[in-house]
């Protein structure tokens, strides 16, 4: 995460913690809301819109940029070690994502089964592994980031990623809050890497819901898997019709 980056994500993150929305933003600076999604999104802020932010969030630059470095402290990838850990123990993994989603340790002994002192032990172990750390109340402090990607041939995905994709696959995708659709054109190298960049704009945008939602009870919000994928591909009827115009 570069530079730009972390600042764009404290000013997010301390957008949250004022309890500010992006429309009270765009008021405050005098431009639609998609400017401000569009700011946030590509993190194209010039010194005197920052200044403007700066102001409304009662901040100055060097608060920002303490924010920004404790932002870059956060762990955006877990060692073998601790995703080993995880992977072995399925209520550890349980617990640490729900924490990733921002539940709260009340919510969790309520809504899970889970009894207090099972999930005391839990977090207390999740301590240990340096990913949270436990404070008086049971209040939570991350010590990573909550978008942290899982190695890539890790114990996670090495365990759960073909159980994942086979169950949500599996789905019908008839619920009206649900969308599959599957494209296959020819495209230029060009066009590709457009392809690319938009996704990785619709994938920050999901993230920046999931982080204003946060504030939310869990009661008031859902689980949801975005699966985005692209790769040089061709449907084995047309490769296989291929070779045989070939011999």
């Amino acid at each position: 995460m570069n530079l730009t980056q972390q600042i764009t994500t404290a000013l997010k993150k301390h957008l949250k913690q004022k309890g500010l929305t992006y429309a009270q933003l765009a008021a405050h600076l005098q431009i639609s809301e998609a400017s401000v999604k569009r700011l946030f999104s590509e993190s194209t802020f010039t010194v005197r819109r920052l200044e403007a932010i700066c102001q409304l969030l009662e901040l100055d630059f060097l608060e920002l940029a303490r924010l920004a470095r404790g932002q870059q402290e956060l762990k955006a990838e877990l060692s073998e070690k601790q995703e080993q850990t995880l992977a072995d123990q399925p209520k550890l993994l349980g617990v640490f994502y729900l924490l990733l989603n921002q539940w709260q340790v009340k919510e969790i002994s309520k809504k899970f089964d889970i009894v207090e002192t099972e999930l005391l032990q839990l977090l207390m172990g999740l301590e240990r592994l340096e990913l949270i750390e436990l404070h008086p109340q049971n209040r939570i402090k991350l010590l990573t980031h909550t978008t942290l990607q899982w190695r890539a041939d890790g114990p996670i995905r090495k365990k759960y990623q073909a159980q994942v994709m086979e169950e949500f696959l599996q789905s019908d995708f008839e619920n009206e809050q649900a969308v599959l659709r599957f494209e296959t054109r020819e495209l230029s190298t060009a066009s590709i890497a457009v392809l690319q960049r938009k996704m990785g704009r619709l994938l920050t945008e999901f993230n920046e819901l999931a982080d204003i939602d946060a504030s939310l009870s869990s009661e008031q919000r859902q689980g949801v898997a975005l699966l985005m994928a692209t790769r040089p591909w061709v449907f084995s009827l047309f490769s296989d019709l291929q070779r045989q115009i070939g011999r």
